[in-house]
């Protein structure tokens, strides 16, 4: 398997996460709003701005699990096609990381090329880490095609 399909595989694990995380911070967010507006008398105007707003929440909630399945169906059929190895679960995935963060450690990693002696241990790690910054950098930041969107 090459590195850029391992990346993928992690990309994948990382928008699943990410759908993941999105959905348990809307459910804690429903809840508050629901458990406020529990507390309403139904004549206040707060308690229809609250029911509003959950229903808003309540339609983002549905496309996230949406979302999320569609993921998932698709990381299953890769695992059962033995395309993948998946065996972590959700919770132990690291979270998507942005192009920023990416960046910045793409950078040390050139000045650490950069600083280190010809042929030297140190300056192999630190070029595998550029090209491993690079490719990940690369894979944040390019667009996907429409039809390749999950």
């Amino acid at each position: 398997m090459s590195e850029d399909t391992n990346l993928d595989d992690f990309q994948r694990a990382a928008n699943l996460r990410q759908a993941s995380d999105t959905l348990m911070q809307r459910l804690d967010r429903l809840y508050e709003l629901e458990s406020r507006k529990r507390e309403l008398p139904p004549e206040r105007a707060e308690f229809v701005r609250l029911a509003r707003e959950i229903e808003d929440l309540s339609r983002a909630l549905l496309f996230s699990s949406g979302e999320q399945v569609e993921l998932a169906e698709a990381i299953h059929a890769d695992v059962k096609s033995g395309d993948v190895a998946a065996d972590v679960p959700i919770r132990d995935t690291p979270p998507k990381r942005d192009a920023v963060a990416v960046l910045a450690e793409w950078r040390a990693a050139e000045r650490r090329l950069t600083a280190a002696e010809a042929g030297s241990d140190d300056e192999r790690a630190a070029r595998a880490d550029v090209e491993r910054y690079r490719v990940e950098y690369r894979q944040i930041t390019t667009p996907m095609p429409r039809d390749a969107k999950a």
